[in-house]
């Protein structure tokens, strides 16, 4: 029995799982968020800003040292969308070495989309059942279809809830213009993934990420994140909708009040969850799953377990 560290520098936040392997399997963990958003404005100004690198690294830090604390072996570090396409990505890289002790490894989008296959197939019994992926981030959206056994087909989207926020949403209340024109977008960017999809077998559809889970949470109106409620959740098109609309006509003070809905996420939620709904309306399907086990799992699988090769 070993213990590791995985930890996911997304768009808008920085998640971390601390875990208990044994052999070829996850036997206990626990996950902790903090948002950090170090892709605030990347998309208009191309850069991480100094506010976002200093917190960015303290976020790194206090997960290192709650690494130590409790004996972790080994520590995992994966950065997605901002890092990817930010100019001075770079220094962040060199910045979280130099002065939180971790290894930041920047993934490629496939690579994001083949560990949340792995992280939401890791429990399903069925080798041959085919499923989807969503992973709405911050930056990007992955699409994965795929099975235990492989990846059939995998895209990452520049459409994130951050992204499209900062892109379309210019007032809050969210006013109609700026829905139809991130409608708009929406359809031009996901139009050929969308198509593609649409000719293959989708036995199921899975959710994960930051938007899913809060979806989950709003849907059971936790006051306090329960990831054993949110878990396997299944939430229909017809409540995406809905509460997109709600979170839509309100004010981001008004949003505060929305039990499940993170202050910090306040803002973006709207944009996330309309990604959501714009994928299962595209694809003519009514309902999804949300799965808290996502890249952190597929990070401990592919890196720390060896099944694919090493880091």
């Amino acid at each position: 029995m070993k213990i590791i560290a995985a930890i996911d520098i997304g768009t808008n936040s920085m998640r971390f799982m601390l875990c208990e392997v044994k052999g070829n399997s996850i036997v206990k963990k626990t996950k902790e968020l903090i948002i950090t958003r170090i892709g605030k404005d990347i998309s208009k100004t191309g850069i991480i800003t100094e506010k976002s690198l200093i917190r960015n690294i303290d976020a790194l830090k206090y997960f290192k040292n709650k690494a130590d604390r409790y004996g972790a072996r080994e520590i995992y570090a994966i950065a997605t969308s901002a890092v990817r396409e930010a100019l001075n990505g770079e220094v962040f890289v060199s910045d979280a070495l130099i002065h939180a002790g971790v290894d930041v490894k920047v993934i490629s989008g496939e690579e994001e989309a083949e560990l949340g296959l792995k992280g939401v197939t890791g429990e399903i019994q069925n080798p041959k059942e085919n499923v989807l992926v969503i992973d709405v981030g911050g930056g990007s959206t992955e699409l994965i279809l795929g099975s235990k056994e492989k990846v059939d087909y995998s895209v990452s989207i520049s459409a994130g809830a951050v992204r499209m926020t900062e892109q379309f949403i210019t007032n809050n209340p969210i006013g109609n213009e700026d829905v139809l024109e991130m409608k708009s977008r929406l359809r031009e960017l996901f139009m050929k993934p969308l198509e593609h999809l649409n000719k293959k077998r989708i036995d199921r559809i899975f959710a994960i990420g930051g938007t899913a889970t809060t979806t989950a949470a709003m849907f059971h109106g936790l006051s306090i994140y329960n990831p054993e409620t949110v878990h396997n959740t299944v939430i229909s098109l017809c409540f995406i909708s809905d509460i997109f609309t709600r979170l839509k006509g309100m004010s981001l003070h008004e949003r505060w009040n929305v039990k499940g809905l993170q202050k910090e996420r306040a803002d973006v939620m709207p944009a996330g969850l309309y990604i959501l709904q714009h994928v299962l309306e595209s694809l003519k399907k009514d309902s999804l799953v949300i799965s808290e086990n996502d890249n952190l799992e597929g990070i401990v699988e592919k890196y720390a377990m060896g099944k694919n090769g090493n880091r």
